[in-house]
């Protein structure tokens, strides 16, 4: 997964920072979860060379916005760094925000990543269009005013991170921390749940960690461990109905949990886990289609290619 992270003139401090820290830290610790789990490759997107935040942070841009937006897998827009709603139609207006708002509206459909954002970057992302008839999340305070301003789409207001169409979204400015979150757990729930735990948990008691158990909250144990057991059993002839026996819950109860977690059920999960093995194969071996196959559970390298295409 390759993630663009937008550096934003006045952009919160946090939300950059705890984007980029959460999806770099997600990589370090990649080989020790699973080494076949896929990198996750994060580049900072500047409207500029370099870009002062709201705190005075100085950020220097890995790549221009003109670079092109074809090469990232999903592409984050961190709040705007406003906290009224005068402030965040004032942000709107900037230069530099219009030009990436012009970016994302322009580009073709097939050449644009997945979009997402938290807080304000909500508000950029339905200037664009983009989510018109998707369903998003937003800070609480400015749910009326982002009603008003896009009635187009469907605001949900009880959930911190929502997955509509094409983008992905979060409420409030410490929800980039969930938002990220969310974004490693497609790339593997137990990359997902390791990064959480090792970045949020503390055994000492204090107040601060009850405001950062968003993901934890939502982190099922049974994906993860239906994870582990495909990854462990990848080579071989698998069954959603075995599965479940191994796991020891009934196939619908596997299900159901699949399905709230990822938005998929456990065929396309083990599907897309096989994909996942077969292009690491590809890139750091000298195996052939048909060898590769037959490590990852296809037949032969006709299935495999119909799998790499339709999970492309």
């Amino acid at each position: 997964m390759h993630v663009g992270v937008v550096a934003i003139p006045g952009t919160f401090d946090s939300a950059l920072t705890s984007v980029l820290d959460i999806l770099r830290v997600a990589e370090t610790l990649r080989r020790s979860v699973d080494r076949d789990i896929p990198p996750v490759r994060t580049t900072v997107v500047g409207l500029r060379p370099s870009v002062r935040t709201a705190g005075g942070l100085i950020v220097e841009a890995d790549r221009a916005l003109d670079y092109g937006l074809t090469d990232y897998d999903v592409l984050v827009v961190p709040a705007l760094g406003a906290l009224s709603a005068s402030a965040v139609e004032d942000a709107l207006a900037l230069p530099p925000v219009r030009e990436l708002r012009a970016a994302l509206r322009d580009s073709p459909d097939a050449g644009l990543p997945r979009l997402a954002g938290a807080c304000t970057g909500t508000f950029l992302l339905a200037e664009t269009g983009r989510l018109d008839g998707a369903t998003a999340a937003t800070s609480w305070w400015l749910n009326e005013t982002f009603r008003g301003r896009y009635p187009r789409v469907d605001l949900d207001t009880t959930r911190m991170v929502v997955r509509s169409g094409n983008a992905l979204t979060a409420g409030a400015a410490f929800a980039h921390i969930d938002l990220a979150i969310s974004l490693v757990s497609e790339v593997s729930e137990r990359l997902a749940e390791t990064v959480a735990h090792r970045l949020l948990i503390d055994e000492r008691p204090t107040r601060s960690i009850h405001a950062l158990h968003g993901h934890l909250a939502a982190t099922d144990a049974l994906v993860t461990r239906l994870e582990d057991e495909v990854r462990r059993r990848i080579a071989e002839d698998l069954s959603v109905s075995d599965l479940a026996d191994t796991l020891n819950v009934t196939r619908r109860t596997l299900e159901r949990h699949v399905r709230q977690r990822t938005g998929a059920t456990p065929n396309q999960l083990i599907r897309r886990l096989r994909a996942e093995r077969a292009r690491h194969l590809r890139r750091t071996t000298d195996l052939t289609m048909d060898q590769i196959a037959s490590q990852v559970g296809y037949a032969n390298a006709t299935t495999l290619g119909r799998l790499l295409v339709s999970t492309a």
